[in-house]
């Protein structure tokens, strides 16, 4: 990886304009996030430019790294304000895509009740994700990786199961760079419990996710149906902030303007092998996931808090 670490929004600091917060809360408190701009439609995916105005706003995204094989982007979706019944384009996720990995080191996402049903598909819709050349990608629409690997989501789809229309937010975690081989039982058991655990965690307040897979140097690979060589990921891990209260936010606010005391983080580091293992044997701070990967994760956040690794804290 490349050491230089620069801030999206020092990049292009002359287009950073007056971003706004629409407020798409269930009633409980008036802070969720869902900061967007209308001048990108709904279902597409953002310009560079356009991904660089908004992350000084965006605390999930992580600091871009500068290497010729990640490309970034960001995917957009119809969101339903509960409040009045209206829809508007919101962010759904953004991920750093590894064209020599086909896969995704990181996905990052806010997550609160506006994103959250009961349905799944009828069908898992794999399919290319339009925003990278299907060159780069695994070729798993019509099945999974060979080797007893799991086609892994890295942004799961329960978390975006608001809209099931084809090109709505769950059909986008479906797209191929959202995917990686992931250990069938890993996937299906422990990983499974751990997506449902964070999902209990959401609040009034906006919960802030990114989830990735690091690949070591010498990494196991695998094929997909298509026979393209797919590297296996070592390791997955998951980082998580929120606030303590769960309720204090406002509109405008930024999460990285509250006092330490106020926010809580937490992390999972996972080795991608069929075994089971209690969700707190995985548990790591922020600082220690960002030490194993090189990503600096939430950059707005006081480093104590990044520090914080304090299981039961968060019911574990």
């Amino acid at each position: 990886m490349s050491s230089l670490l620069i801030p999206f929004w020092l990049q292009h600091l002359p287009i950073v304009v007056g971003l706004t917060a629409c407020l798409a809360g269930s009633g409980k408190g008036n802070g969720v996030d869902t900061d967007t701009s209308p001048a990108v439609q709904s279902g597409s995916n953002a310009t560079e430019t356009q991904f660089d105005a908004r992350s000084a706003a965006w605390p999930e995204l992580p600091l871009r790294i500068e290497n010729e094989d990640y490309t970034y982007t960001t995917h957009y979706c119809t969101v339903r304000n509960q409040r009045d019944s209206c829809d508007f384009n919101g962010r759904n996720y953004t991920m750093c895509f590894d064209r020599t990995k086909r896969g995704a080191w990181w996905v990052a996402y806010p997550l609160h009740e506006t994103y959250f049903s009961t349905g799944r598909p009828k069908r898992d819709p794999w399919a290319y994700d339009p925003a990278f050349s299907s060159a780069w990608q695994a070729d798993i629409s019509h099945g999974s990786y060979v080797g007893g690997y799991d086609r892994g989501h890295q942004i799961p789809n329960a978390d975006r199961n608001a809209d099931l229309s084809p090109g709505g937010m769950c059909y986008q975690t479906f797209y191929a760079s959202n995917s990686t081989p992931q250990a069938s039982v890993l996937n299906q058991r422990s990983w499974a419990r751990l997506e449902a655990k964070v999902r209990s965690w959401v609040c009034a307040d906006t919960l802030y996710v990114v989830t990735g897979a690091y690949w070591c140097p010498d990494c196991v690979q695998t094929t997909d149906k298509g026979g393209n060589v797919c590297a296996v990921p070592d390791y997955y891990f998951k980082v998580v902030v929120r606030t303590v209260a769960g309720d204090i936010r406002q509109e405008g606010d930024y999460l990285g303007r509250f006092a330490p005391a106020q926010l809580k983080s937490i992390g999972f580091w996972a080795a991608n092998v069929g075994q089971q293992s209690e969700l707190k044997t995985w548990v790591r701070s922020v600082a220690e996931i960002e030490a194993a990967t090189g990503f600096t994760f939430f950059p707005t956040l006081p480093e104590s808090v990044k520090q914080q690794k304090e299981a039961s804290s968060w019911g574990l």
